[in-house]
Order: structure tokens, then C-alpha cells, then sequence
């Protein structure tokens, strides 16, 4: 029997990025699972590269991604974000959140390498009640919650 290989740890700097009117953007990824498409919807962010600051990769993330570099406030929130298959490759990952103000207008979902650029679908939006309403899948869980404490934060640092 072939033994599994080891799963790689990866380092996420993920934004709570929030609007003039405390809506959270979310951004909408179409990946594949199982042959199948997994549709989710998460936070602005991604890995943070070898040698970099955690604060960093979040402002370079938001940058990259939406073409924002907002203050950036916490981390507000700091959990593992589980076992999943990104890019081919079985990784556990680990997540820091940081929160952060632009107005609705500001941010452009644009990604920056062919992969973002096929799994980034659509940003949105969201209210809270949007969030505790939806049937859609959104990271991290529960994520209504995760996004108020951030949200409060954010508001307790003006």
C-alpha cells in the first residue's frame, strides 16, 4: 500500500474588508472537487510567500487581488482553516484575518496569476443579513459571526 504523502502547511494572510455601509466583501471561487465544480465564497487573501510578514501578505493580497491597500487593523482572527486539495496539492491550512475600510467603489477583482484569474468568478457585497440568510458556502464558519467580531474591532480602532 502506498503510503500518503505529508500535508503541506499553508500560511494565509486573509482580509474582513468592509465597505462605507459595514457590508464585507466576499469573493466567489469556482474550483473542482472530485471531478465536480466547489463553489465557495471567502475573503480577499491568499498565501503568504517565504520570508514574508503576515501583515504584508495581506496588504500585497488586497492589492493583487482588488487593487486596494486599505489599513489594515488586527489580526482580528487567527484559526486553521482545514485540510483541502488547492491547486492539486493536499495542504492543512492555516489562516490570519486581518479587517480593513475602502469605499464600494474602490475595489477591481482583477487576480494576477492564470489560476486566480480561472477560480476568482465574482465579488460581492454582503449584509449581515445576507450572510446569515444564504444557502451558499462561505469561509470561513461561521463566517456571519466571524465577520461582526471583525467588523467591531475595526469600528473600536476609530
Amino acid at each position: 500500500m502506498k503510503e500518503a504523502a505529508p500535508l503541506r502547511l499553508r500560511h494565509s494572510a486573509r482580509v474582513f474588508l468592509f465597505d462605507e455601509a459595514d457590508r464585507v466583501l466576499l469573493i466567489r471561487f469556482v474550483a473542482e472537487q472530485d471531478g465536480a465544480p466547489f463553489i465557495f465564497w471567502v475573503t480577499p487573501g491568499g498565501e503568504v510567500e517565504a520570508g514574508e510578514d503576515v501583515r504584508a501578505a495581506a496588504a500585497r493580497e488586497l492589492l493583487e487581488e482588488l487593487g486596494v491597500l486599505p489599513a489594515l487593523t488586527g489580526p482580528v482572527l487567527d484559526e486553521s482553516g482545514g485540510e483541502y486539495v488547492h491547486l492539486g496539492e493536499h495542504v492543512r491550512n492555516h489562516d490570519v484575518f486581518f479587517a480593513a475600510r475602502c469605499q464600494s467603489t474602490e475595489p477591481t477583482l482583477a487576480g494576477i496569476t492564470a489560476d486566480e484569474i480561472r477560480l476568482m468568478q465574482e465579488a460581492r457585497w454582503w449584509t449581515t443579513d445576507e450572510l446569515r440568510a444564504t444557502g451558499e458556502r462561505l469561509f470561513p464558519e461561521p463566517f456571519a459571526s466571524k465577520a461582526e467580531k471583525a467588523l467591531h474591532t475595526l469600528n473600536a480602532e476609530k
